[in-house]
């Protein structure tokens, strides 16, 4: 049997500039957008996809999906607040912040009444069309606020720098 070395992980590598090994919520904010970003549209995108085959278990998946989306969604706008902390002193930077917080909180408030309003068809399973159609109306109108939600936060990346780091 050869032995192989072990790798030896060099902690102080892998620390962030705080001294801390784990990262702060500020820090998960970039990582932790992405999932509602993919999923909410997945899932209204699986809602469409059921109508279209005639799939009601489809709607089952779809509805996982979102409250997945929602989840992280909530996580976003915790750890987006967390990283905004730092930035509001700066009048035209706490404007755009501003701007890009109420657009994920009326995109956050959205997803959650879609998630409690299609709970009571699924517990039901009464997932017919005509009850299912204004509740996916709304899914793809969560999409289109999340993604102005988005662009507002390239803004704030691209256009003020905010988030971003010059120590590597």
């Amino acid at each position: 049997m050869i032995s192989r070395p072990r790798a030896r992980v060099n902690m102080r590598l892998c620390a962030y500039p705080t001294g801390a090994i784990l990262p702060s919520i500020m820090d998960l904010h970039p990582f932790l957008i992405h999932f509602p970003i993919v999923l909410l549209p997945l899932s209204a995108g699986m809602d469409l996809c059921a109508l279209w085959r005639d799939r009601r278990d489809w709607h089952n998946m779809a509805y996982a999906l979102w409250i997945l989306g929602v989840v992280g969604a909530l996580a976003a706008v915790i750890s987006g607040n967390a990283a905004a902390a730092e930035y509001w002193q700066d009048a035209k930077v706490g404007a755009a912040i501003s701007k890009h917080e109420d657009w994920a909180t009326a995109t956050l408030i959205l997803a959650i009444v879609v998630l409690l309003g299609r709970l009571p068809l699924h517990l039901k399973q009464d997932l017919t069309r005509r009850r299912l159609a204004g509740w996916i109306v709304a899914a793809l109108a969560v999409c289109a606020l999340g993604w102005a939600t988005g662009y507002w936060g390239g803004e704030l990346v691209y256009g003020y720098g905010v988030g971003v780091r010059g120590d590597g």
